[in-house]
């Protein structure tokens, strides 16, 4: 498992904004660490409560999905981002599959994510790594909102 910090690259020397990124086992096993990397980060941008609790839940939602999906031995990359629209925590989720998730937009599981977030995208495409893999990602977003 590994913890990094991302810097965006740029020809100026000042100092940049880090986005942090957590990459573990694909395993139910290594949750627990993803839930407290979520709760950190959204604390830090000052969630209220109730949304930081609707965060991790959809989180672990997500990752599980991803996770009964992916290869034995892939890895769930998850990383943050309030860079590309600083009124919004972006999460995303990454894992190698053996084939497309299939998920329809009125399942249950995606019907209780898009209650939980502000916006949710999937992406699925075939992996650089190996013909028969899929990369697939899928995004949270959830608003800002002022600690209440």
């Amino acid at each position: 498992m590994t913890l990094s910090e991302q810097t965006p690259a740029s020809s100026e020397k000042a100092p940049q904004a880090t986005s942090p990124s957590l990459s573990i086992p694909a395993s139910p096993d290594h949750l627990g660490l993803l839930r407290a990397m979520v709760r950190a980060a959204a604390d830090h941008h000052g969630l209220s409560m109730d949304a930081l609790a609707d965060l991790v839940l959809a989180v672990d939602e997500a990752a599980t999905t991803l996770i009964t999906a992916a290869r034995p031995t892939s890895t769930l990359l998850c990383s943050f981002d309030t860079a590309t629209d600083p009124s919004r925590l972006r999460i995303i989720l990454t894992a190698t599959t053996s084939a497309p998730i299939d998920t329809s937009t009125s399942s249950f599981g995606w019907l209780v994510l898009q209650t939980l977030v502000d916006d949710l995208t999937l992406e699925q495409r075939p992996a650089t790594t190996a013909p028969e893999d899929w990369s697939v990602t899928m995004t949270l977003e959830k608003d800002l909102q002022a600690r209440s």
